[in-house]
């Protein structure tokens, strides 16, 4: 996961419709109501006839460089509007467009419900999400403790290890609930380092092989004065590939002066084409 633009969003008169939708929900008395209007009536704003909704994804498809790939595991298609906060749990979210993002099928099913907080009392961390089959009850109040990628930065959480595992490790430097956060997301929830998903963490391995072969292009056409038309779009290419947070950790790793350490082929090309840090 990578931390997503913020300046992209809808028109003001599709904020307004998803305000008007939500306001027939938040009119409800009990959260009980508002939870079961809230699954309600999502599905049926969420129509591809729907105006509102097409706007929704063509925004959210800009957000992944109009690639549409799910921000959760950067490898399929993004073809689902997913909710970080729970519509079920977080009623009050349900047509919130800072809530979305495009997700997959295979992220999106096993995330479904799940989440949890620290609860705003005693820090202490709570599962919110009911057992299988039954009815959602009101959160506690407290902070998400599932990374939202709208708002967070990810990799303030999470190291890719790019030296021959290819799976997420915690920083070092985070406190206990930091930790806990990053676990939480990336092993409880969305399982990018699970063995069930081992084809993910082979198809990051196989990403950066792709990065330095693109960056090496460029470096190479570069060289041989290559037009900036060219380059541009070699760059475009780079930024619309796949697993994204392979390309930020191979630029994380060369700041932190480790890339070397991982190959130093790929370190030279930065060193020739230092532009490249700033995609």
């Amino acid at each position: 996961m990578i931390e997503l633009p913020k300046n992209i969003t809808p028109s003001p008169s599709v904020l307004n419709e998803l305000k008007a939708f939500q306001e027939s929900i938040d009119k409800l008395n009990t959260f009980s109501e508002r939870s079961a209007k809230a699954k309600e009536l999502f599905p049926k704003k969420n129509t591809k006839s729907n105006a509102t909704f097409k706007e929704v994804k063509k925004k959210l498809t800009e957000m992944c460089n109009s690639t549409r790939r799910c921000v959760y595991c950067e490898d399929s298609l993004g073809d689902e509007v997913e909710h970080i906060y729970p519509k079920d749990l977080f009623p009050e979210k349900c047509f919130d467009w800072g809530n979305y993002v495009y997700a997959c099928g295979p992220c999106n099913g096993p995330k479904n419900n799940k989440f949890a907080v620290f609860k705003q009392e005693d820090g202490s961390f709570a599962v919110v999400n009911p057992p299988k089959g039954q009815p959602s009850t009101q959160p506690p109040t407290g902070k998400a403790a599932l990374i939202n990628p709208r708002t967070e930065d990810p990799l303030q959480f999470a190291i890719l290890d790019l030296s021959g595992t290819f799976k997420f490790f915690p920083l070092p430097s985070l406190s206990a609930n930091e930790k806990k956060k990053m676990e939480y997301s990336y092993n409880e929830v969305l399982r990018l380092n699970h063995e069930e998903r081992e084809p993910l963490r082979q198809a990051r391995e196989n990403a950066f092989g792709m990065y330095k072969a693109r960056i090496a292009e460029y470096v190479h056409k570069k060289k041989n004065n290559a037009p900036l038309s060219l380059l541009e779009k070699l760059k475009d290419g780079i930024l619309k590939e796949s697993h994204p947070t392979v390309w930020k950790e191979i630029q994380r790793y060369y700041r932190m002066g480790l890339l070397v350490k991982v190959d130093e082929e790929l370190k030279q090309y930065f060193d020739e084409a230092p532009e490249a840090l700033t995609w």
